[in-house]
């Protein structure tokens, strides 16, 4: 099995090398737990790796985008030849899912990307009916399979529940899931980051949550290190 490196050291060595060529992976979280960080660090290292990859975003503009990469110092900038950014509006999208199952497989071929991250799909869900955002969200794993793409899909958690996402059928359209959450030991205690593999088909992993920080580098994961 060929891997993708996230560019997360300890994420990689979690997965046993980083995503699988091909999968299809949610990563889940509540707000301020490095979705999108996650999400840059793995286009990152594809572009560094000389891949051509793409991000569309139904929240964030290219500049801010950029901007916020840039953050962590990743300098997307350096790499515009082989990176394509695009913003999309979720309402035209819904409006236009036929559109979108020619145009994005054409888009992802002309490029030959190898790599996709989509943040953030809760915008996407929320237009929905809870039957007719099922369709929609297997429509799009369709086209990403087909187009051979590996592709992070983030998503905010269900309120309730931190390892599930908003509407809990997300993670069941991809390959795999990992969870990025807020741990307490206690309702006194400050709470601490974990990361937690909760699916990931053909792999072999622990699904303990392991801790993590962001930093002006982006997201370190501590494999070997326990929460508490």
């Amino acid at each position: 099995m060929e891997f993708l490196p996230t560019g997360i050291e300890g994420l990689d060595k979690l997965l046993g090398g980083g995503i699988p060529k091909g999968h299809i992976v949610a990563v889940i979280g509540s707000y301020g737990t490095g979705k999108t960080t996650l999400g840059l660090h793995f286009i990152y290292e594809g572009l560094k790796n000389d891949e051509t990859c793409i991000i569309i975003s139904f929240d964030e503009d290219e500049r801010s985008i950029v901007e916020s990469a840039k953050s962590f110092g990743m300098d997307l900038g350096r790499y515009s030849h082989s990176l394509e950014i695009t913003r999309l509006e979720a309402a035209e999208v819904k409006e236009s899912m036929r559109k979108i199952k020619s145009d994005l497989p054409e888009v992802i071929k002309s490029l030959h990307a190898s790599r996709i991250l989509i943040d953030s799909i809760s915008v996407f869900e929320t237009l929905f009916s809870e039957t007719e955002r099922y369709r929609a969200l297997a429509t799009l794993r369709d086209i990403l399979k087909t187009a051979g793409v590996t592709a992070l899909i983030t998503s905010e958690a269900d309120k309730s529940n931190p390892t599930t996402s908003k509407y809990g059928l997300l993670e069941y359209i991809c390959d795999g899931a990992i969870c990025l959450k807020y741990i307490r030991e206690s309702q006194l205690e400050e709470p601490k980051l974990g990361l937690e593999v909760v699916k990931m088909r053909r792999v072999k992993h622990s699904r303990k949550p392991k801790p993590y920080s962001i930093t002006e580098r982006g997201i370190e994961v501590f494999e070997r290190e326990e929460i508490f």
